[in-house]
């Protein structure tokens, strides 16, 4: 039982891992965006942190890829229209 749980945590920790790293890619162009500069951070970090879970739990491993893409949504879901 304790190997199954080992095995269990470690996998556990592979996607914290993948997350994080794509977090910090991420955030490294967010924290600097004009389009996003009108949002608080926290809520800026909060849903950075939700699209990459997200993504990760939908088998995504590649931290470019992951940013990338968290960023898109982001931006589509937090930056100001240009539509009037």
């Amino acid at each position: 039982m304790f190997e199954m749980d080992q095995i269990f945590s470690q996998n556990a920790q592979v996607p914290d891992a993948v997350v994080s790293a794509a977090f910090d890619k991420a955030w490294s162009f967010v924290e600097t965006d004009p389009l996003l500069a009108h949002n608080l951070k926290a809520v800026l970090h909060s849903r950075l942190r939700t699209y990459l879970e997200c993504s990760v739990k939908n088998g995504e491993r590649n931290t470019l890829t992951l940013a990338n893409e968290a960023i898109r949504n982001l931006r589509a879901e937090l930056a100001p229209s240009s539509r009037k």
